[in-house]
């Protein structure tokens, strides 16, 4: 028992020996890059690095010239003072050696700024040096994508990185584009300057690069770079969530702006005749086909929602209210009305959805990260929620999409790789079509079918779930009430609810274009979430840390 007990205390005491050891490890907790462009191209760079160190004799930062990139007037300080600069640095030199020195070392990619420790403990550095050539000048714009931190052996690291001209020249959203990968974070103008920061600290395999881009005349590089920066956008962009999309010059933008302003009353007829014809072959269509009483695609809202849109029987933000609509027919939430004005009605979220839908599960979720204390949720409370986080909406919405098309593919309902159209579906794909089709038809002339003595085979609050979701709400909910004179309180209620399930809908969906509006701002340059993904095509990086 006495060695077993001793064993245990053994083993207890090398787990906090060990865990000290990894919390006295050499870290940088702060990094802050500031970087002043200059006219020509190059840049004042300044880093400040909080540090943390009890081992090792030296820091360095690699850099990669690109056989075109070159550092100048290197110098690093401390709370002490600056440091002397070595011309030749010898990484073999000791400890005490290399206190208060630094230098630069040439190496095969690049070089690497090297600097000693100097004092174990907490310290500031401060990092200075002009970088040549960063701004290179391209056909059809100036501009660069730079590795301003790669993947260091002291990570975790907060990084903030601030871009700005030397000359005071603004760098704005008119004249400059923007775009940030590597990291979890944002990138954005802010008074003249261009701003990034990590939302979380770096980890393993994270970096921060920056690309940017700016109107010819702002800078004058003195690199000239053959090929466009669309290329460079281009390549950048592979394996990012930004969506590429080739800019316009000037030129072609004039000429496409006078032809659409010269066929826009032509255009306006030609788009206006397609919406007839198409309103017409749906209703001939939905006229050729039977009555379908069921759930269509076997209760699956997302794939309805999918097909609808192809025949124009659905609208893009029908589907979110039709799952706060159910929410509300399970009871799930219940409305509380403070006025008859439904933008002061609450909900009260009762308990989450008892069925297997988990899209009404993560609907549910969302409604309750925005309500208040007791559960209870204020028109007001969830538009201040998507406001400042659109991120779940948009994440529920594309969910919902890439699950109808998945179902869709897997059910072999599609011809080939072309999806978006009813031309692109095979005939099993149009049986379910007109599963939709036949539904309308049936709610259209819900109250007409003499057939009342045949059990509904889903309840009347469904079928007001797929009339919401059918953009046809207003012509069956008269025919439920002459239908069901028994239940008219309760269908007057439901009635109601489903107007309150259109203002929540519309809140939420707001949310959702602004979403994607912004998605479409990135894309373009105009800063906001930084994508991890993507930045090939860099330069400059090459990692760093202790040694």
């Amino acid at each position: 028992m006495k060695k077993k007990v001793t064993a245990i205390l053994a083993g207890c005491l090398y787990a906090i020996v060990l865990g000290s050891l990894t919390l006295n490890a050499n870290q940088v907790t702060e990094m802050e890059i500031d970087v002043a462009l200059r006219t020509d191209g190059s840049a004042y760079i300044t880093q400040t690095w909080n540090a943390e160190t009890d081992e090792g004799t030296e820091f360095y930062l690699a850099c990669h010239d690109n056989d075109y990139l070159t550092i100048t007037d290197f110098s690093v300080s401390d709370e002490k003072g600056e440091y002397t600069f070595v011309e030749d640095w010898d990484i073999e030199a000791s400890f005490e050696q290399k206190a208060g020195e630094c230098g630069i070392l040439e190496t095969e990619d690049g070089v690497e700024l090297c600097w000693g420790i100097s004092e174990y403990g907490q310290h500031q550095y401060i990092l200075e040096y002009v970088l040549h050539d960063l701004v290179g000048s391209y056909s059809d714009a100036d501009g660069f994508n730079f590795r301003f931190v790669d993947e260091m052996n002291f990570f975790p690291t907060d990084v903030v990185l601030t871009i700005y001209n030397q000359d005071g020249t603004p760098l704005t959203d008119d004249v400059c584009d923007i775009w940030g990968f590597g990291f979890q974070g944002e990138i954005f103008f802010e008074n003249g300057a261009i701003y990034a920061y990590s939302e979380k600290p770096l980890e393993k395999g994270q970096h921060v690069t920056v690309m940017a881009s700016w109107e010819k005349g702002i800078l004058l590089p003195q690199r000239m770079v053959e090929g466009s920066f669309e290329d460079v956008k281009e390549l950048a962009f592979e394996g990012s969530d930004y969506e590429y999309q080739e800019d316009l010059s000037a030129e072609d933008f004039l000429w496409l702006l006078g032809l659409l302003a010269f066929l826009g009353g032509f255009v306006a007829l030609i788009i206006a005749i397609c919406v007839k014809i198409k309103k017409v072959w749906t209703n001939r269509r939905m006229q050729m086909v039977d009555y379908f009483r069921d759930a269509p695609n076997n209760g699956d809202l997302n794939v309805t929602h999918r097909l609808g849109l192809y025949c124009k029987l659905c609208k893009d933000d029908s589907l979110l209210g039709a799952y706060l609509l159910k929410l509300i027919s399970q009871g799930c939430l219940e409305p509380e009305s403070v006025d008859k004005d439904a933008k002061h009605v609450r909900l009260r979220l009762m308990h989450p959805p008892r069925s297997e839908n988990k899209y009404e599960d993560i609907l549910y979720t969302i409604l309750e990260a925005a309500a208040g204390r007791g559960g209870i949720l204020h028109a007001r409370e969830l538009e201040d929620y998507c406001w400042r986080n659109s991120k779940p909406i948009t994440i529920f919405m594309k969910a919902c999409e890439d699950d109808a098309e998945w179902t869709l593919v897997q059910s072999g309902c599609f011809k080939g790789v072309n999806r978006n159209g009813v031309k692109s579906l095979t005939e099993k794909g149009k049986q379910k079509l007109n599963e939709t089709l036949g539904l309308k038809r049936f709610l259209l002339d819900f109250s007409l079918i003499h057939e009342r003595g045949v059990k509904e085979t889903i309840l009347w609050q469904d079928y007001m779930v797929y009339a919401l979701l059918l953009g046809i709400a207003d012509k069956v909910a008269p025919q439920i009430r002459k239908l069901y004179p028994e239940m008219l309180p309760e269908v007057a209620r439901f009635e109601r609810c489903m107007g309150y399930a259109g203002y929540y809908n519309k809140v939420m969906y707001s949310a959702y274009a602004r979403e994607r509006q912004h998605q479409a701002a990135r894309t373009y340059g105009s800063g906001g979430r930084v994508s991890v993904g993507g930045g090939s095509g860099y330069y400059g990086g090459g990692g760093g840390g202790t040694r």
